[in-house]
């Protein structure tokens, strides 16, 4: 007579063999999408649809971005970016020495004087225009090195027509010599200004002028090809 308990001395006879379903462990347990799919199993290692592994789960919405659903996700974080902690970050981030374990000198940059430079190129006009508008003028009309070749064929005309002038007898030569002593010493004053610690006040002026123009003349051309106009 077989035994009441078939398996084991522990199970009772009416299991008959039968055991405990076991909890699902196939790829479908972890599918979003499982619930609406016709082909889902407990089972199966890869999925009946696609043959690989299921998709990913969902993003999870957090507070910041609940006001943002419906839209794009790109644009939803967007907004939800605080340009504070952006700032803070770079901050943080750009360093405060430099390789020497300096200080930065933001002296060095001399904002004064620079913005002093631009406004006289600028602002006063002289002869009916700005120094910078007339470097893009002269460049629009000359080329690039019309602002300094310009100046320079002025001063080289005058300076010879006194230099030569010395050579005419009379009134007029003695009137091109005293002329000719007071360049002299024109240019060399200039010279030592331009050498001395306060020669900024002519070099930087220059320097403006000429960068100015050329953005100036640049904005030109650009705006001519984009609109045509003339």
């Amino acid at each position: 007579m077989a035994p009441l308990n078939k398996n084991s001395a522990d199970e009772p006879w009416w299991a008959d063999g039968q055991t405990a379903e076991q909890a699902p462990v196939g790829c479908c347990s972890v599918c979003p999408v499982a619930s609406g799919c016709p082909l889902r199993s407990q089972t199966a290692v890869r999925c009946a649809v696609t043959g690989d592994q299921p998709p990913p789960p969902p993003p999870v919405i957090t507070p910041d971005l609940a006001e943002a659903v419906g839209q794009d996700p790109a644009v939803a974080m967007a907004e939800t970016v605080s340009w504070a902690d952006v700032t803070a970050a770079v901050a943080e981030q750009t360093p405060s020495r430099d390789g020497n374990g300096n200080a930065p000198d933001w002296g060095r940059l001399q904002p004064i004087r620079n913005l002093l430079s631009i406004a006289v190129v600028s602002f006063p006009p002289v002869g009916g225009t700005t120094a910078a508008r007339w470097v893009a003028d002269s460049i629009s009309s000359g080329g690039i090195t019309a602002p300094v070749l310009t100046p320079l064929g002025f001063v080289l005309a005058g300076t010879g027509a006194v230099f030569l002038g010395q050579l005419v007898p009379g009134f007029p030569g003695f009137a091109c010599e005293l002329a000719w002593k007071a360049l002299v010493l024109t240019g060399r004053g200039l010279v030592r200004l331009v050498r001395s610690p306060r020669g900024w006040i002519i070099t930087r002026p220059a320097l403006w002028a000429a960068g100015i123009g050329v953005l100036i003349v640049s904005w030109r051309a650009a705006t001519h090809f984009l609109t045509g106009a003339s």
